[in-house]
């Protein structure tokens, strides 16, 4: 069997391993990236894109462990995505510039005061009810505008890829790595099987689990303990008919109430992401009770909303986070440095250039490999990117009252 000597082999290929090799190449790396499905599949493809600043982690008026882990994040991703800065991230799509934050009660006059005051980089402007976007006049709250990033999850994986193609390479969904362990239980190698049957030895310096719900099933054939892996599941709501494009949280006390993004499907229509309190609310919740609970929420929170035409569906994603003492959301990423093995959990999207800090300085401490020996894969398929899920989607659902019929 032919082998294959690198610094690092990443599994997984979502932002974070996307990302770390691409970070890893620049630097003279030698590193393998593998996928069993389509870039992206899971987490990524599955976010809302939205580049947080912290505010939305500072509701309650204090400086959260979060919101200090985020604050400097969304400046880093600017110049990325301006191509002033590694990874060159200029021809990813940004969705929007900014994004709308309004409250439904009176607490939410205090959100333009929470960004200069708890030392965050991005600062809420007060919204005049004469220049609040039309589904916002009528709010009972207080309106504001937040300069943060919305991206595409899809492009940024399509960026990244085609930045990297010739580092990336397509295994078997079923069997497609085979970890082998030496004698001091150490990972000595590990196997890769393409879809076509061709197979390939990889002798790593690191080996970097960064496949998101599907690092547990890693560490377990590694020999780790698949228990420091934690998931916290959403269900999320997706709409379109006739919306326009919009970006924003409605906020209730310190709870994010619905977090909206928008998107274009393939044929050009926008859809809504919509998240928040909701999506964590809606992982008990059925597909048709969480729809009819969601456009009851957005006519509630968006007096001028009008969903007469308004076609829904819903999707489940877990993600994939390092274990808490309390099963809650970590404050900020996780890397677990075992024996040859780095696990990486991001978190949060915005987390993702500070995780990669951490795995490029470890990856970094072994001399540079020779990056021809890549030439060897040169056969093997490349993975495509991941459908966003409102192109996945064949099942909309039309409202009409409280009578719910399938919608072609």
């Amino acid at each position: 069997m032919e082998k294959v000597h690198v610094n690092a082999l990443i599994i997984g290929g979502g932002a974070t391993g996307l990302w770390l090799l691409d970070q890893l190449r620049h630097e003279g790396r030698s590193a393998l990236l593998v996928e069993s499905k389509s870039l992206g599949t899971g987490q990524t493809i599955a976010a809302q894109g939205i580049l947080h600043s912290g505010l939305k982690y500072s509701l309650q008026g204090l400086l959260t462990a979060s919101a200090r882990e985020a604050r400097e994040m969304p400046a880093i991703w600017r110049k990325c995505l301006e191509g002033n800065s590694l990874p060159n991230l200029s021809q990813t799509d940004i969705r929007s510039q900014s994004f709308y934050l309004w409250g439904t009660n009176s607490a939410s006059s205090k959100l333009g005061m929470w960004g200069a005051r708890l030392g965050l980089q991005v600062t809420p402007q007060a919204v005049s009810p004469h220049n609040a976007p039309a589904l916002l006049k009528g709010c009972s709250g207080s309106i504001f505008s937040v300069a943060e990033q919305v991206i595409s999850c899809e492009s940024l994986l399509a960026n990244l890829a085609e930045t990297n193609q010739k580092q990336i390479v397509q295994v078997a969904e079923d069997q497609g790595t085979e970890i082998r362990l030496g004698s001091d239980g150490r990972v000595q190698s590990i196997v890769l099987n393409s879809p076509d049957g061709q197979q390939v030895e990889v002798i790593a310096d690191w080996n970097v689990f960064s496949a998101g719900k599907g690092n547990a099933p890693l560490r377990a054939a590694a020999g780790l303990d698949s228990r420091k892996q934690q998931t916290r599941p959403l269900h999320m709501v997706m709409v379109r008919g006739g919306l326009p494009e919009f970006y924003g949280h409605c906020v209730d006390g310190a709870t994010t109430r619905v977090s909206i993004t928008s998107a274009k499907r393939s044929d050009g229509e926008v859809v809504w992401q919509v998240g928040g309190k909701i999506a964590e609310d809606g992982v008990s919740i059925d597909r048709d009770d969480l729809i009819a609970l969601a456009r009851t929420e957005l006519l509630e929170t968006m007096p001028r909303l009008s969903l007469e035409d308004a076609s829904w569906a819903t999707y489940r994603v877990d993600r994939a986070e390092g274990i808490t003492m309390t099963g809650g959301r970590p404050d900020s990423f996780r890397i677990e440095k075992e024996g040859n093995v780095l696990t990486a959990w991001p978190t949060k999207l915005v987390l993702v250039p500070q995780l990669i800090r951490g795995l490029s300085n470890t990856v970094g401490s072994v001399p540079a490999r020779d990056t021809e020996e890549l030439d060897k894969l040169a056969s093997w398929a490349r993975p495509a990117v991941a459908k966003a899920p409102w192109d996945r989607e064949q099942a909309w659902t039309s409202l009409t009252l409280s009578q719910s019929t399938a919608a072609a």
